[in-house]
């Protein structure tokens, strides 16, 4: 709150009294705070209320009544429950139902046809449950929100959120990779959301690890100074994207068989064929791209922010 942000979602479900307390203190603090949260069950929502109802002035959740998919993560799986729970969470006191979420990242597997589908039934269980409640007369507030997450696929998912509801509605696309993408997972997502929108220019990868060479302790070997603690490795291993000789900032692609076999706590397997070994140096500074963000940016307490000269030009705390 205190970078100023004074609308959140946060895309999941709140469970524990600390949670609870916490969104009520940060309403103390802030009058002009909006939190709005995801309910998927009866249970959660009981929760709330017998937390609620031990307390005096405690000011209603906004949530957002949440659809998932079988075999999927959150998210109520059948129309008919998640009516029932709509219908408990409006004539709850504890809370006021502001609208219907879904997430479709896990679904993506980059093949346009099975993504369409997939996305396609996901947004129209979410419109059938929207409209139910909608003509129930279950949404509370001036507009309906309507929001999907996921960045792999959220071109299939933009223009479904348009709904036409008796109130006003306001579509929020939740997009996490956005921010920095990558060389990995999402570049070969968004590449396919490139060619869907016809777009020549699309996103492209903003953050690089840079590493130095340690040692060449045999032939089509060399050691980095980056590992586990340094770069996320769940959606695949980092990969070399240039290298620079030692005191130089002039990057030099990389031959296209390099690649990172394995990674340690600290250091990274870089093997290659060829003129590998006379390329490399102990010394030189290695690039790796990364990819999945996300278990990238758990790792650093800041990082820092370089020009096109690799000058750096300042600084970006983390908060993950």
């Amino acid at each position: 709150m205190t970078a100023g942000v004074r609308r959140a979602l946060i895309a999941n479900q709140l469970v524990q009294d600390v949670e609870l307390a916490a969104v009520q203190s940060l309403y103390a603090q802030h009058t002009d705070l909006r939190v709005v949260f995801l309910v998927d069950s009866l249970q959660q929502l009981r929760r709330i209320e017998a937390w609620s109802a031990a307390r005096d002035g405690v000011t209603p959740f906004e949530v957002l009544l949440e659809i998932g998919v079988p075999g999927g993560r959150t998210g109520v799986r059948a129309h008919d429950d998640a009516l029932a729970l709509a219908h408990a969470l409006h004539a709850s006191a504890a809370v006021r139902l502001v609208g219907v979420e879904c997430y479709e990242g896990l679904g993506a597997t980059g093949e346009t046809d099975r993504d369409a589908e997939y996305a396609a039934a996901l947004m129209q269980r979410l419109s059938t449950v929207a409209q139910a409640c909608d003509r129930a007369g279950l949404f509370e507030g001036d507009e309906v929100i309507v929001s999907a997450g996921g960045s792999g696929i959220f071109d299939l998912v933009a223009a479904r959120m348009r709904l036409k509801l008796q109130r006003p509605v306001r579509g929020l696309l939740r997009s996490g990779c956005y921010v920095t993408h990558d060389h990995g997972h999402y570049q070969r997502l968004v590449q396919r959301v490139n060619e869907r929108c016809g777009c020549s220019d699309g996103l492209r990868p903003a953050l690089q690890l840079w590493t130095c060479v340690q040692s060449l302790p045999e032939p089509g070997l060399a050691i980095l100074t980056a590992g586990r603690r340094d770069v996320g490795f769940d959606m695949g291993l980092p990969q070399p994207i240039g290298f620079a000789p030692a005191r130089e900032r002039r990057l030099a692609p990389t031959d296209p068989k390099w690649h990172i076999s394995a990674l340690n706590d600290q250091h990274a397997y870089l093997r290659f064929d060829g003129p590998g070994d006379a390329a490399l140096a102990v010394g030189d500074r290695v690039v790796l791209g990364i990819s999945h963000p996300c278990t990238t940016f758990d790792k650093w307490h800041w990082m820092p922010i370089v020009d096109g000269a690799c000058d750096v030009v300042g600084a970006v705390t983390i908060h993950f």
